[in-house]
């Protein structure tokens, strides 16, 4: 049973990943284009399709870690009335879009789950809606004759939805968080090259691949999980 919780975990947290950073590189690649850069377009990022905005290693960081990246999108602040504004813009209000997103699935899954509470309908809403629809079919005695009844169907389905629309959420979070910190290939590694004198613009993105590997070293030694969960969690409480 606990094998199968574990790869069902896995499994419906695939689509809020997949939306997640889709959402981020679109809107990031839709902005730049709106500001009059031609590269999105030409590298074919204006389209809302996961298969053109998921990279594996930052897929995989997501999936295990919580916080990943999609795949970078190439920009020209060249073409920027404002080079400076048009770039922060660029890369800042993806991340603000995301949370956008979360805001607006977060009170809409407070809604439901509230109005479900009044009408009395106990149903397994939770961050781990699959495991505890499990926990409730078996509690009330389900067994393997009925689990593939009306009842125990919703409530595996309910749960099992509710977990997504949660993990969709949290996502958002983490794609809006990480991408603040200033180590390629985040967004705040573009947004500080954004102010540094040229000299050092220069040699800082020198260093995209040491820096890349420090960041997963972070990730591996759990220090992004201790600097973003606890804001992360807190923010979840209500629909946890």
């Amino acid at each position: 049973m606990r094998g199968i919780i574990i790869l069902a975990d896995y499994i419906l947290a695939l689509p809020g990943i997949a939306l997640a950073l889709t959402i981020h590189g679109y809107f990031q690649a839709s902005i730049s284009r709106k500001l009059g850069d031609p590269y999105p377009k030409l590298h074919g990022r204006l389209r809302a399709s996961p298969r053109k905005h998921l990279e594996l290693t930052g897929f995989l960081l997501m999936l295990l870690y919580g916080y990943g990246w999609g795949m970078p999108v190439t920009t020209s602040d060249t073409y920027y009335k404002n080079k400076k504004l048009g770039k922060l813009i660029t890369y800042a209000a993806p991340s603000l879009i995301n949370l956008l997103f979360a805001f607006t699935f977060f009170v809409f899954m407070l809604v439901i789950k509230q109005l479900f509470y009044a009408l009395g309908l106990d149903l397994p809403l939770s961050s781990q809606g699959f495991a505890h629809s499990l926990q409730t079919i078996n509690a009330i005695g389900f067994t393997t004759e009925n689990l593939f009844s009306m009842e125990s169907a919703l409530f595996i389905a309910s749960g099992s939805i509710y977990q997504i629309l949660f993990m969709f959420v949290k996502y958002n979070l983490s794609a809006a968080f990480i991408n603040l910190i200033p180590i390629y290939p985040l967004d705040g590694f573009a947004i500080l090259e954004n102010y540094l004198p040229a000299e050092y613009r220069y040699k800082y993105s020198q260093y995209k691949n040491i820096l890349l590997l420090i960041l997963l070293l972070l990730f591996i030694s759990g220090f992004i999980n201790a600097l973003f969960d606890p804001v992360v969690h807190f923010l979840l409480r209500a629909i946890q």
